[in-house]
């Protein structure tokens, strides 16, 4: 079960490196972080999602 939820993952995860828009939580709701508009939230959002994935598939 887990390493299907980490396999989805990091499809999103591939997903939003690509079209530069990512889902991210913030506050009480989440916010979408554009990779033109802060380039380095960006990357650190998709650096967490992607470890979550690798972890999901290898640790669990």
């Amino acid at each position: 079960m887990f390493k299907v939820l980490g396999f989805l993952v990091g499809l999103y995860t591939l997903y939003a490196a690509v079209t530069g828009e990512v889902n991210a939580k913030s506050g009480a709701w989440g916010r979408t972080v554009s990779r033109a508009e802060s380039p380095e939230y960006f990357w650190v959002v998709i650096a967490i999602y992607a470890g979550l994935a690798l972890a999901l598939i290898t640790v669990f």
